[in-house]
């Protein structure tokens, strides 16, 4: 009988050994399982609140002063939403370049008029003229006969036909949709009225500031 005993002992503990391991390797596949079902949720969940980031900086960029008017030490800012909300202008026009030859647009644009727009500051002095900044730091220089729309008009040969009759606008759309930086957005000074062409000297693009100066 303790022959039979002997050689019965070692098959139970190779039998345990081997169960042992299958359960360690069980338990080891299931908890990667719930580590990789669970790797996409998180990730998902990070988009998510980065989504949700992006949207509050773009609601803040929308939200955010786009257009300082200066005059002497007063400041008025304005937004998007702002500039929006006060009579807008539609026209379509163009511009040439002079040296040569070479005519963008016309297109259509929507606005608000800079006399509209100069219109809001007090105490706006008789004779002044303005100085458009845009973002790179490039200004121009606008008198008020050009502020009024009293250019020269050119044809599509770039020969002068006229001057005056335009409208000088502070435009924030093209075509109906919002200007980005791409196209000169999203503020530019134009001059629009049934697709008159005129200087593009006078097209200032990526506007920021507008001060007043008076003269």
């Amino acid at each position: 009988m303790s022959l039979i005993f002997r050689s019965v002992m070692p098959t139970e503990n190779k039998s345990n050994k081997i169960i042992t391991i299958t359960l360690a390797l069980i338990i080891t596949l299931a908890a990667i399982t719930v580590i990789y079902i669970n790797l996409p949720k998180e990730n998902k969940n990070k988009s998510g609140e980065n989504n949700e980031r992006k949207n509050e900086e773009n609601q803040a960029e929308e939200g955010s002063s786009i257009l300082t008017i200066i005059y002497g030490d007063e400041q008025t800012n304005y937004t998007l939403e702002e500039l929006g909300a006060l009579d807008s202008y539609t026209g379509s026009g163009g511009y040439i370049k002079t040296k040569v030859s070479s005519i963008t647009g016309p297109y259509e644009y929507t606005g608000v008029k800079v006399t509209l727009l100069l219109g809001q500051i007090e105490n706006l002095p008789e004779n002044y003229s303005i100085i458009v900044e845009a973002s790179d730091g490039w200004t121009t220089e606008y008198n008020q006969s050009q502020i009024h729309g009293d250019v020269l008009i050119y044809n599509e040969s770039g020969n002068i036909t006229g001057i005056g009759g335009v409208t000088m606008i502070l435009a924030y759309a093209e075509g109906g949709e919002y200007m980005n930086e791409s196209i000169g957005g999203p503020l530019r000074t134009v001059y629009v009225d049934d697709g008159a062409i005129t200087s593009s000297d006078l097209w200032t693009k990526k506007v920021v500031s507008i001060e007043i100066v008076e003269q």
